[in-house]
């Protein structure tokens, strides 16, 4: 008999703003309509799953770049 080895994620802290979590909790409602039970961690990775890169993920970088109130302009011009 073989063992297999369950491999964990790694923890991380995500900073969402309201719109993101009111975003996550509409994907969850939708998810349950259809009879998915999740968590936000699996939204998160579907999400990631469905991500392409091109033109729309460069415009949402940039606008949720833009909106992310962590950085301010002074730092950014150092």
């Amino acid at each position: 008999m073989t063992r297999t080895t369950v491999k964990r994620g790694k923890p991380v802290n995500l900073y969402l703003r309201d719109s993101d979590v009111a975003k996550m909790r509409e994907l969850v409602s939708f998810a349950a309509g259809e009879g998915e039970r999740t968590s936000d961690s699996l939204m998160v990775r579907a999400a990631l799953h469905t991500a392409t890169p091109g033109r729309a993920f460069l415009t949402a970088l940039r606008e949720v770049s833009s909106a992310d109130l962590r950085f301010t302009k002074a730092e950014s011009e150092r």
